[in-house]
Order: C-alpha cells, then structure tokens, then sequence
C-alpha cells in the first residue's frame, strides 16, 4: 500500500509537470506568432493548446484512478484508460492539423522575424524532447496508460516543431515548400502512435485478457508451489495500471486452515514477482473428490516399516467402487521430519506405518494436514492395504443404514 501510494503521486507530480510545460509553450508560442507573423508558429500554439486540454484530462484522471468508493467498489483505474483515448483522438487531431497546415492552407508565409521563430520553435523542441522522453521511462516504471499517452503526445509535438523548424529555415532561404513533404510522414507517425494509443485503451475498456507472457510467468509461480497439482483456469484483466487476477486451482487434499495457508502462500508470491496487482481471487478444489490416497512406509522389499526408517514411500489410489491403482515407489531419506514433510505434500489421506512419528512437530503437521496415521501389525502392505479396504468397507455400510 505504501508504494502504490508512492506511485501514485509520482504520477500526479508527472501528469503536472506535463501541464505546466504545455501551458509554457502555448503562451510563449501564440505570444511570439503575433510578434513574428508567422502561420506555422500560431499553427503550432493551437497544437500546443491541444496538449494542453490532454494534459489537464490526463492530470484529472490520474487523480480520479486511485479513488474508491461504495459506488466505485474496485475503483476509477479505468478513468486512465479513457483519458488515454481521449489523448489519442488529440493525436489524430494533431496529424490532421499538421497536414492541412502543410497543404491545404491558403494563407502566404511571410515571417518578420525568421530568427526569433526559430529561436522559439528549437527551444520548444528541446523542451518536449526531453520531457517526453523522461515522462515515457517514468509512464512503463508505473505502468500508467495515461501518462504513457501523454508522453506519445508531447513526442507527437517535438515532431511537429521539428517540421516547423525545417520550414522556418526554408522560408528563410527562400524555400517555402521543404517542409510539406515531412509534414506528410510525421503526420502517418502520429496518426499511427495515436491509433496504438486508442486501441490498447478500448481493449482494456473491454477487459482484454492480460498479455499470454504475463499469464505463462504467472503459471510458473503457481506450479513452483508443491501442493498444486493443476491449473484449471486463469483470467486476468486489466484496469488503468493495475491488474485483477481469477485462478481456480487444483490442489492436493489437506486440512481446510493448510489450504488456506497454501494459497495465501501462493497469492504472495504472485504479488511479489508480478507488479501493480490489485485483486487475487482465488477458488481451490481437492483433487480428488472420492475415494482414498494411502501412503505405505516401506523399505526396499515393501515391507511395511515407520517413520525412522522408511526408505520408499508407495503410494496407492483406491476408488469408491474398490478399484486399487499402485503408483510407483518414492525413495526417502529414513528421517521422521522428512519423511513427515513429503506426506503432507503428496495429499494422501492416510499414512500406514508400524508406529506413530516420534517427533510432536511431524505429528502435528501430519494432523494440521488431515492425514491419518495408520498403525499395523502388518509386515506386508497388500495385507494392511486389504486391512483398511475392509474397514473402510464396513464405514460405507454403515453409513448407508444410517441414511
């Protein structure tokens, strides 16, 4: 929370720095295209002033974004999305200023003061050089749609001032007509950036899915965990800079507190490795809805052996109609503690051994994690298998006279 507040006035001091230098240059423009007569340089103050109007609508919605209310329950981060497709019909705007200024105006070129336009129109190119260029470093750090658009747009207006620049100091060679032709191909590059600008705003204003990159570093997070055993889906969208993210889980079966535990477990670490998480919703189910995982402490013979010196661990599906499934032996080190912590891992229901753990933590675990210890007399594990296949047999009969 305290670096999304961090961000958050970043961006505003950035949304403000970018109205402050518009409001500058459109002064300082229209003031010094009245002194000059120069078309090109009033032409240009009208475009500053559109910067100006974007800066003042991407200022406001950076603010309105971070608002939550009763009403706004998961809150305004759209609003930047809306600004972004307001500042690219601006960029259209712009393209289509620029061209006609180019061709279609009528109106002769005749400049008092060619070396104070130009003085004027360099430093206005510098100025929005440098500031649209800082602005979009600092739009992808914060990953703000607004800001992002707003350094496109300052970009969009350091191209128009270099055009103007290349007619100012043709007209003052006697050549009027050099900057048409520029005119045409950075008024494409505008239209183009603004048109990027417009969809990827109107994607997010449609709830587009997250980018398919973001989605498969997110699925390596979740896998990393060992208790997940799939992924049965994963929506994310995106709004203004932040993102929401569903994910239902398959999980191995445990105790409803670990379950919990697990997947804030994995909702943190999410957090952690993907930035501008909003919202995590996550839905979890056991893998396995019926029927019974046991787990066997063996040794090499599939001797039935406890805690301290097991050396396999057979684990053994057993379906609701009795249908038996043998997986394949897992080797372990013969440590109650390690023993203890791959069975609360591997989501079986009940452990067979020839005693309990020793160890009160493995225990505790063991019961934290819903597994049932099972001791037996038994040496061989198809015997204590057909042992508990019975009882569990004779718990289904009875529960069926009790219904």
């Amino acid at each position: 929370m305290i670096e999304q507040a961090k961000n958050q006035k970043l961006k505003e001091r950035w949304a403000l720095g970018s109205l402050l230098l518009n409001l500058t240059l459109s002064i300082l423009k229209f003031i010094f295209a009245l002194v000059t007569g120069s078309l090109a340089l009033m032409a240009e103050a009208i475009h500053s002033f559109s910067d100006l109007i974007a800066s003042i609508i991407s200022l406001i919605s950076v603010k309105l974004a971070a608002k939550k209310t009763k009403e706004f329950p998961y809150g305004l981060y759209k609003v930047e999305n809306v600004a972004a497709i307001l500042i690219a019909i601006f960029l259209f705007f712009a393209a289509y200023e620029i061209i006609r200024e180019a061709f279609f105006s009528q109106a002769e070129r005749s400049i008092k003061h060619t070396e104070i336009a130009i003085a004027v129109m360099f430093f206005a190119m510098m100025a929005t050089f440098i500031y649209s260029r800082l602005e979009l470093k600092a739009a992808k750090r914060l990953n703000s749609p607004a800001l992002m658009a707003d350094a496109q747009h300052i970009w969009a207006d350091f191209l128009s001032s270099v055009i103007v620049i290349g007619g100012l100091i043709g007209t003052y060679f006697g050549y009027t007509d050099l900057d048409k032709y520029a005119a045409v191909i950075v008024a494409l590059f505008i239209f183009h950036s603004g048109w990027d600008i417009f969809m990827r705003g109107l994607k997010v204003l449609l709830d587009v899915s997250l980018e398919k990159e973001e989605i498969e570093e997110i699925k390596k997070i979740i896998y990393r965990h060992p208790a997940v055993v799939d992924i049965k889906h994963i929506r994310g969208r995106v709004a203004g800079s932040f993102k929401f993210l569903d994910i239902e889980l398959l999980l191995h079966n445990y105790g409803l507190r670990e379950t919990h535990r697990i997947v804030d477990e994995i909702e943190n670490q999410i957090r952690e490795e993907i930035p501008n998480i909003d919202s995590i919703f996550i839905h979890y189910e056991p893998v396995r809805q019926e029927g019974l995982r046991i787990a066997f402490l063996t040794c090499e013979n599939k001797k039935i052996k406890d805690f301290s010196s097991a050396k396999t661990i057979l684990v053994i599906d057993v379906s609701k109609d009795y249908q038996i499934h043998e997986g394949q032996p897992i080797p372990v080190e013969p440590k109650e503690k390690d023993i203890g912590n791959i069975i609360t891992k591997i989501g079986v229901d009940i452990v067979v051994a020839k005693h309990h753990p020793m160890n009160f933590d493995v225990r505790w675990n063991l019961a934290r994690a819903g597994v049932m210890v099972w001791e037996t007399e038994q040496d061989d594990y198809k015997e204590a298998l057909q042992e508990i296949i019975n009882s569990w047999k004779e718990f289904n009969k009875q529960k069926e006279v009790k219904r």
